[in-house]
């Protein structure tokens, strides 16, 4: 019981170091990058490399990552650092995976010590190029509507009058909230499936 209080504050303490998006990111507790893969930290860098400008979306001032440290920066052009914890393909998602298959390694058979590994891995599951090409096709959709509509509100694409064209941009932009968590849980699920094999 105690071993699991430990677990679960470790965890939830890996979490909230991910928060950081600056130089100054420091990896949780319960991550050990000791037993990472040759090459993967350098994977990790590259898909945080490319995931920065995504978040963005309208270009980057700093965007770098050290693949020996896991040390980032992610600044955008309008000075603003945003949090790329909600998303796939950034250090701390990889992370956060990582802790997670290294937590359940930690506890082979020990089906409580697993349910709190599982419990305190709360991963990013957001895809921020997705979020990009939503954007804007949901405007574009928006702005040939504006005919057909009387007002049109720009954040959700709903239109206050009867207009097709709404009803079918508020279904895609609510499939594609949907695609997001599936997108997360398949990621998850693979690199579990992965950690069983190895």
């Amino acid at each position: 019981m105690r071993s699991s209080i430990i677990l679960i504050s470790t965890l939830a303490t890996a979490v909230m170091g991910a928060n950081s998006t600056d130089s100054a990111y420091t990896l949780p507790a319960g991550f050990n990058i000791g037993l990472v893969k040759p090459g993967e930290p350098s994977t990790w860098c590259s898909a945080q490399r490319n995931t920065c400008p995504d978040i963005c979306q309208k270009g980057t001032k700093l965007n770098s990552c050290d693949a020996s440290t896991l040390q980032f920066t992610c600044v955008c052009s309008d000075g603003s650092i945003p949090d790329v914890t909600p998303y796939l393909q950034t250090v701390p998602f990889y992370v956060c995976q990582s802790t997670y298959g290294q937590c359940i390694d930690a506890h082979p058979d020990d089906a409580e010590g697993q349910r709190a590994c599982k419990k305190a891995a709360v991963c990013g599951s957001k895809n921020a190029s997705e979020t990009t090409t939503t954007a804007s096709s949901s405007s574009t959709m928006a702005s040939s509507t504006v005919a057909m509509a009387t007002a049109t509100e720009s954040s959700s694409s709903e239109t206050s009058s009867v207009a097709p064209a709404s009803t079918t941009t508020n279904a895609a932009v609510a499939l594609g909230d949907l695609t997001q968590y599936s997108t997360g849980l398949m990621a998850g699920l693979m690199f579990l499936a992965a950690r069983m094999v190895l």
